[in-house]
């Protein structure tokens, strides 16, 4: 993962979005050949935070965003969208 202040204006950001349990852990893992802290298996909410991995792809910098599912088991989707706006603007 990375933290914010390392992400530049110059990278290119890709905030991954969509119902709970559809693989957007999974997805992140598989392109980066990391298991990080794992992934949930069923519709029950694994990620709670937005988590950040930065990656090279040829000449450009990819920070991917691991978002919180929508119809989560734990925040609304509101909540879930606040949280993918405050680390946009931070």
């Amino acid at each position: 993962m990375v933290a914010f202040d390392k992400v530049t204006d110059k990278d290119i950001i890709i905030a991954l979005m969509g119902p709970t349990g559809t693989g957007k852990s999974s997805f992140v893992d598989s392109i980066t050949n990391d298991n990080r802290e794992g992934v949930g298996h069923d519709l029950t909410s694994f990620t709670s935070d937005v988590k950040a991995t930065k990656l090279k792809f040829k000449e450009f910098s990819v920070v991917l965003l691991d978002t919180p599912g929508f119809n989560d088991t734990k925040k609304s989707d509101l909540d879930i969208l606040n949280l993918i706006s405050d680390w946009l603007n931070a």
